[in-house]
């Protein structure tokens, strides 16, 4: 057999590293220079791509990279926000910049140990049904490497709390399922992410659960927040360019409106009678989008009705509202026609 035909079936490594620029990799954190960094050299079939849209706020990704790259991990990862921060994009960001695979788990209240774990699942092999071990997307991550990330883990039981200890703080993790003992991958970072730091009894995220000190002294938490203006349109420059600048403007004038009275003018909940809904950038975005999507010749209180104003709550719909009016006027009730047409 020639020498061709041997690397044309030779397995890859896909734990084998390899030194490239900062900058190359992530040219919205690091300018031109000779910082490197280490990342995967080849992309694993597991590898999940990140929204191209998305725009990291520096310190928090840098803080992130740095946990990630760091010798050893002694905490996992908390990254802890209000909805639509960029909790879940933040950790996809990276691990797609990095080529490391990427195992999601969405955590319910219902969850049990299982479904980290994995099952027996039936198959056929040579015509005959056979019993066949899985692995959950956990201990897929324990075993091979990659992000396991733990989606909105606030939610989680005290049950599978419990059963997650060993797992975040990288031990060797027993699963009962299959009576076996796994060890921590060296190349395995458990990430989570949450709306609370599991305090329970959050009039906004009512299905987050109270989770106990022990489990939650086991991470290292960055705190996501909404972005700046500055920030915040320079998303809606690269989501949206088609949109006149001053509506782009005035959307971003309501968000923060909105998040001024659900959080308060300096985002620490120090308000008094908040409004639960939240304007995240999500929705900023999402709001961009269908104004466009639904046409010039429907108004813009068409759209936001669709994205955001059906889903708030009457006790908040009269403050919403008026809310509205103060920052788009009779604006909010013309057509994307009239609008462009505005100088």
């Amino acid at each position: 057999m020639s020498a061709l035909a041997i690397n044309a079936t030779a397995p890859i490594d896909y734990t084998e590293m390899e030194q490239v620029s900062a900058h190359l990799v992530f040219p919205e954190l690091f300018e031109p220079s000779t910082v490197m960094l280490k990342r995967r050299k080849h992309r694993h079939p597991d590898c999940i791509a990140s929204n191209p849209m998305y725009i990291p706020e520096s310190e928090n990704a840098k803080l992130a990279l740095v946990w990630l790259m760091a010798p050893h991990q002694l905490l996992s990862l908390g990254l802890q926000g209000h909805t639509g921060t960029g909790k879940t994009e933040l950790a996809l960001y990276l691990a797609d910049k990095l080529n490391l695979p990427t195992y999601i788990v969405k955590v319910h209240a219902r969850m049990n140990p299982q479904d980290l774990e994995g099952s027996y699942v039936l198959d056929v092999e040579n015509n005959q049904t056979v019993t066949r071990k899985e692995y959950g997307p956990a201990a897929k991550a324990y075993i091979n490497g990659g992000i396991l990330l733990l989606d909105e883990f606030d939610k989680a039981s005290g049950e599978l709390t419990s059963a997650m200890h060993l797992l975040v703080e990288g031990k060797p993790w027993p699963l009962e399922m299959f009576k076996e003992t796994i060890t921590k991958h060296p190349q395995c970072f458990v990430i989570g992410t949450a709306n609370t730091y599991g305090t329970g009894h959050d009039e906004r995220y009512i299905t987050s659960n109270q989770m106990d000190q022990a489990f939650l002294s086991r991470f290292m938490w960055i705190e996501t927040v909404y972005p700046n203006v500055i920030q915040e349109s320079k998303i809606l420059e690269k989501f949206a360019p088609r949109l006149p600048l001053h509506l782009r403007n005035d959307i971003i004038k309501l968000a923060n409106a909105f998040r001024d009275a659900a959080l308060g003018v300096n985002r620490d909940g120090d308000i008094e009678d908040p409004i639960q809904c939240i304007f995240s950038t999500r929705v900023v975005v999402a709001w961009a989008y269908y104004i466009q999507a639904f046409g010039v010749f429907r108004t813009l209180r068409k759209s936001l009705d669709s994205v955001f104003l059906k889903s708030v709550s009457p006790e908040d719909a009269e403050i919403v509202n008026d809310i509205v009016s103060k920052v788009f006027g009779d604006d909010i009730d013309k057509t994307l026609k009239d609008l462009l047409a505005k100088k």
